[in-house]
């Protein structure tokens, strides 16, 4: 989904937005009160700037109200402009479009983010090596998954795809020596593993194997 096809269903209500406002509240930086001032608004955008019934629905003071809405102009999820009516008359009015682009930023981040975690194994070796796997190229790859997590194989994958070799048994290998230095996650590669050893071809010609082959 686009940016603009889902700003547009933030600003037209077809998302509920307030449930993730109020959880994205520490995010945005807001105070419990500059939140129940943005929903309040949020029904409202564009529409005239009128204090004293703001201050009249929120039961709150004028220079409390102002504060509020300098807060919010100031971390830039609020604006009041300055506009011409059809009669020629100056207004000011509430646009909340700051508010709209980092939701929408965030939501797109979000998606993007969970596509990234959720990518099947078999996809992204596929991708990686810019061809089908076999049937039994997926046998071997649901072997890894039975005893390596998912973050392990990718960090094998990646290591393949430095070295330049599109091949199972590579990986197969990388794993397998991972495994048996009692490397368990990433974050363990980099405290076990010297340069030298990280940038080393295993011993075997691998760059002439058969792609297609296990």
């Amino acid at each position: 989904m686009n940016q603009v096809k889902l700003n547009n269903l933030i600003k037209e209500q077809k998302i509920v937005i307030p449930l993730y406002v109020v959880r994205m509240l520490r995010e945005f930086n807001l105070t419990s009160e500059e939140l129940i001032l943005l929903l309040y608004l949020f029904d409202k955008d564009k529409c005239v700037f009128d204090p004293n019934k703001i201050c009249e629905d929120l039961n709150i003071d004028l220079m409390d109200m102002m504060s509020l809405i300098s807060g919010l102009t100031d971390k830039k999820v609020l604006s009041v402009n300055t506009v011409k009516d059809e009669k020629g008359i100056i207004k000011e009015i509430f646009d909340l479009s700051n508010l709209f682009d980092k939701i929408t930023i965030k939501v797109i981040d979000e998606l993007n983010t969970k596509e990234e975690n959720n990518e099947n194994i078999h996809t992204l070796i596929e991708r990686e090596f810019n061809r089908n796997l076999s049937p039994m190229e997926h046998e071997i790859i649901d072997e890894w998954e039975e005893s390596n997590s998912k973050e392990m194989i990718k960090e094998a994958v990646k290591e393949a795809s430095i070295n330049g070799v599109n091949n199972l048994r590579y990986i197969d290998k990388i794993l397998f020596d991972w495994s048996k230095q009692g490397i368990k996650n990433p974050k363990d590669i980099k405290h076990n593993l010297s340069e030298e050893e990280s940038a080393q071809i295993y011993d075997c010609d691998w760059l002439n194997d058969d792609d297609e082959e296990i």
